[in-house]
């Protein structure tokens, strides 16, 4: 796995995402170059001209990251794919051409406009295609072998089978005849050697002497690399397994710095600049939604519930209100269910929008909260969580936010399993925090605004 500024990516996800962009700006070249050869104008490039065409993809690029191109399902599947290119190149069409009114100097035509993106559109389906086909056997993908055979084997099986974005190809799984727990040596190096294997990850927990620790010690000096269960599950699905998590891990373990004063000081400062920004421009939604919630709906349009915040501090966050008046009659606070009988008509629509979370800006602006941050919970449930789910007291080591890993990586559901599930993904976070993975997150929860999966 590369690792770009702390976060680990894959390098197949990050080989079709470079030659993404380098398609989008091909093809704005070539859109420009049959343009002017149809009117027997001269193609002379300049400064200005080159910095038009590459204005293209540095639009048109985030929007495809943001919108989820890149994630497990669409590079799985054109279906899923399909729709999110769309929205991607209809957006970025807009910005581009609202960048070609406000800078007129800069050579965009909106012919040229018309065919880079037509010629993007076929150059990038074909390289999608051709992943999703060919991904696991590409020179970018790895042939792994996973050592036993055990239910946390075959859960560890399941997800890197469903991980298309890691390029990885199971072709061996080892375990012998006398039980999950017992590995021959000999035969674990002489398979791995005839199949080419370049990753092998130690899928159980083996009792003491029964890994082939000289067998993998062979593998290893051979360039062969070895990944427990933990290390896979944070560098190939984004996720600390909760299962694999001892105490000494997280004292011992790269990471978990929260960032430097430096860090700390951009990211409040970001916090600041996009909370003034997004409050600014979802104000029309925000007066839109405060109407209907008055027109269909008995109560006041915002409410405040009492959340737990940064070192465990306690504060009152503010949302619009989305639930009957008497949500809570028996005074036990509870967690959200599916088809939810306590949520108002619009309130339905508001959750699924993330629109009901507009107001928690001003809990950004007062320092409460971050815009990105492990989601905030109640103290009734986080007394409980931190009795039932082990490391659940670090994540307040970090401010709350109106949008996470967890919320972008983890369908919006509320149980004590559900809780258990994204806080696996609160710790990857915390673990390997940077401002380029809050941008990377800020810029996916577009994704989960416009195909919400899971909200209740």
């Amino acid at each position: 796995m590369a690792r770009i500024f702390r976060h680990h990516v894959s390098p197949v996800k990050l080989t079709l995402a470079i030659t993404d962009v380098v398609l989008i700006a091909g093809c704005a070249f070539l859109a420009e170059w049959l343009r002017l050869s149809s009117l027997d104008l001269n193609y002379a490039q300049t400064a200005v001209s080159i910095a038009a065409k590459l204005a293209i993809p540095a639009l048109t690029f985030p929007l495809l990251l943001g919108l989820g191109a890149y994630q497990s399902d669409a590079m799985g599947d054109l279906k899923i794919f399909f729709p999110r290119m769309v929205v991607a190149f209809v957006v970025g069409i807009l910005l581009t051409a609202a960048l070609a009114y406000l800078l007129p100097a800069l050579p965009l035509w909106r012919s040229i406009l018309l065919l880079a993106f037509a010629f993007s559109a076929i150059a990038i389906l074909v390289t999608h295609t051709g992943f999703i086909h060919f991904a696991k056997d590409s020179f970018l993908g790895r042939r792994i072998a996973i050592l036993g055979a055990g239910p946390e084997a075959r859960a560890l099986k399941e997800e890197a089978e469903n991980s298309p974005e890691a390029g990885l190809k199971i072709v061996a799984v080892f375990a012998t005849p006398d039980g999950p727990n017992v590995l021959d040596g000999a035969i674990v190096l002489d398979e791995i050697g005839k199949r080419g294997c370049e990753l092998i990850v130690i899928g159980d927990r083996f009792e003491k002497n029964a890994l082939p620790v000289e067998a993998l010690i062979a593998c290893k000096l051979a360039g062969v690399q070895i990944m427990d269960r933990l290390t896979f599950f944070e560098e190939v699905r984004g996720y600390v397994d909760l299962d694999s998590v001892q105490e000494d891990w997280i004292v011992f373990a790269e990471g978990f710095k929260g960032g430097n004063l430096l860090e700390r000081g951009a990211k409040r400062a970001m916090d600041i600049g996009i909370s003034l920004v997004f409050l600014l421009a979802a104000l029309p939604v925000l007066l839109v939604s405060a109407l209907l919630i008055k027109l269909t709906s008995s109560g006041p349009i915002f409410y405040r519930q009492e959340r737990v915040g940064l070192n465990r501090q306690a504060f009152d966050v503010l949302k619009l209100r989305s639930m009957t008046m008497d949500a809570e009659q028996s005074g036990v606070p509870e967690f959200a269910k599916e088809q939810d009988p306590r949520v108002t008509r619009i309130g339905g629509f508001l959750r699924r929008t993330r629109i009901d979370e507009i107001p928690q800006t001003l809990n950004v602006l007062k320092g409460d909260m971050s815009f990105v941050g492990p989601p905030p919970e109640r103290p009734y449930f986080v007394d409980q969580l931190e009795e039932k789910v082990p490391f659940y007291r670090e994540r307040h080591c970090m401010k709350p936010g109106i949008t996470g890993w967890a919320q972008i990586r983890y369908p919006y559901r509320a149980s004590f399993e559900d809780s258990r599930r994204k806080l696996e993904y609160d710790l990857y976070y915390i673990k390997n925090y940077s401002l380029f993975l809050d941008l990377l997150i800020i810029l996916q929860t577009l994704r989960v605004v416009l195909f919400p999966h899971g909200v209740r």
